[in-house]
């Protein structure tokens, strides 16, 4: 059976016992109620508290297991920032070492003059 003729069947069924619901004896509507609240008491309680992805509720590591994402993402977080400052402070090393190394003086750098003649020079 596809789950579309089990809904229909179980559609008709519904729709039988709502029309012919008056026609039932009472013992069998008290077992149809019975019946009822016990599928009822069995159906599956949705979790009362967050699970991590990955990490089984039943390893016991309780909140450290739910903190244990957000530890990480600022871990990473952390790393990624010390990296892009590494960079920054290596590029500005890169630039002072070439401008010492370099037959100008640094302070010709500064000349207005000496920006338009570069530009002048480079075509």
């Amino acid at each position: 059976m596809r789950i579309s003729d089990e809904l229909q069947f179980a559609y008709k069924i519904k729709q039988k016992l709502n029309n012919d619901g008056a026609r039932l004896p009472v013992a069998t509507e008290e077992r149809l109620r019975a019946a009822r609240e016990r599928a009822l008491g069995q159906q599956r309680q949705p979790a009362a508290r967050l699970a991590t992805a990955g990490v089984p509720t039943s390893l016991g590591f309780g909140w450290l297991g739910q903190l244990a994402p957000l530890l990480v993402l600022v871990g990473g977080l952390v790393a990624m920032n010390f990296w892009h400052q590494t960079q920054q402070t290596l590029e500005i090393a890169d630039v002072d070492t070439q401008m010492l190394a370099d037959e100008l003086p640094p302070h010709a750098y500064l000349d207005k003059g000496f920006g338009a003649w570069l530009t002048r020079q480079g075509q």
